[in-house]
């Protein structure tokens, strides 16, 4: 206990060294700025599609900022690690041409213990990036759809000038105009304003007209309950010998008229919505670790299991990415060290997600260890190259005044 103690001690008072401080302030506040510039460019793409979804399920202007909102952890887990690239680079080189880290060195401290610092960027990085791929993501896009379908069943149960259609396998539902629920007839005429299509059995099909429709169901019912006035009810058949064919159903007439009908449909008929469980991108990291208890297959809950562990381990290249860039960077070539760093960087991603397809098909375990072990293999290429080219990190190569 006394040890743990004297540790955290320790460690607390490193953190209020000056230029650990002064460090981990110039690299959050390059990471949030160039942070901000990646929402900001995939935000403005993303545009066109919420704007058709908005339009779509008819959303206000509210739930339309929410979405925008809802749409901006989809990029965290791969801006993460080129956010860190860049803060890390451009602080460390500013470190190195200022003659910071000759101070530093100067003053005892060995080159790589300079950048003990860069260990806790890089842990935190790498806990910021589980989580939003993990959990934060999965759970914004759920609500994202949510919020669609609140947005598009509030527009079907409030009356409406406006024309409305709604299509699903199951059911049809039309409706001119919404007509107010009281409006007196004196019997169907066959011109009626809303129109009903639905499925009784594979041979028959009944179709429903009213003058007047009061939705008075909510979501969490899964029922659409509704009160039809001057309601016409006719079962059709879709054979072309209808004689040969049994009987649509014993108990219900072939046409039926009435003046105030109650009716209870499916709401997943009129507006289908998915379980959580029906797509994997909405499923948590630990779900996807353990696919039994979600109705997904294994082999694809380990893919998505694999891309997001892999764009999370991409923060523990990041940093060596980034000294590797620096430790090129001179006069003649100040200009490419950094983008061919993060073109590495995406291409490390993209290999290492190409040999995990040899891997899923024996377990997300397997596949998991396999990765890992990429991880290691890379970090450790890289700090071999750090160790060969050291002594570039401390001089300065821009030869600035």
């Amino acid at each position: 206990m006394t040890y743990a103690r004297s540790r955290m001690v320790r460690f607390k008072n490193w953190l209020k060294t000056l230029y650990v401080r002064q460090f981990l302030r110039i690299v959050l506040l390059q990471a949030a700025m160039a942070m901000g510039v990646i929402e900001a460019i995939f935000l403005a793409e993303r545009v066109p599609m919420i704007f058709r979804d908005v339009i779509h399920n008819h959303v206000s202007v509210l739930d339309t900022g929410l979405i925008f909102l809802l749409s901006a952890p989809q990029i965290l887990d791969l801006a993460l690690p080129l956010v860190l690239t860049v803060a890390v680079y451009r602080t460390v080189l500013a470190m190195r041409e200022n003659r910071e880290l000759l101070v530093l060195c100067a003053s005892g401290q060995s080159p790589f213990a300079c950048m003990r610092p860069l260990g806790l960027v890089t842990v935190a990085a790498l806990v910021c990036s589980i989580a939003s791929s993990g959990f934060i993501n999965p759970a914004a896009l759920y609500s994202q759809r949510l919020v669609l379908f609140s947005a598009t069943y509030h527009y079907l149960i409030t009356p409406s000038p406006q024309s409305q259609l709604f299509l699903s396998q199951k059911r049809t539902l039309y409706i001119p105009s919404r007509v107010a629920a009281d409006h007196v007839q004196n019997a169907p005429t066959g011109h009626e304003a809303l129109f009903i299509y639905e499925p009784v059995d594979k041979t028959h099909f009944r179709i429903i007209q009213a003058e007047g429709l009061h939705a008075t169901g909510f979501p969490p019912e899964k029922l659409l309950a509704v009160n039809l006035s001057q309601m016409l009810s006719r079962i059709f058949t879709i054979t072309d010998k209808p004689e040969v064919e049994a009987p649509c159903c014993a108990d219900t007439q072939d046409n039926v008229t009435a003046d105030k009908v109650y009716k209870a449909l499916a709401l997943d008929d009129i507006l289908p919505f998915a379980p959580r469980n029906a797509d994997g991108a909405e499923l948590t990291l630990p779900e996807l670790f353990f696919p039994s208890l979600e109705k997904i297959g294994s082999q694809a809950s380990t893919r998505l299991a694999m891309e997001r562990l892999a764009r999370a381990l991409l923060c523990l290249l990041a940093p060596l990415v980034a000294l590797v860039a620096l430790s090129q960077t001179t006069q003649r070539n100040s200009a490419l060290p950094l983008p061919a760093g993060c073109l590495l960087l995406m291409s490390c991603n993209v290999v290492t997600q190409w040999l995990m397809g040899f891997v899923i098909p024996h377990g997300v375990w397997v596949s998991t260890a396999a990765l890992l072990a990429c991880a290691a293999l890379l970090c450790g290429l890289l700090l071999l190259l750090l160790r060969a080219t050291s002594n570039r990190l401390l001089l300065p190569q821009l030869f600035r005044a």
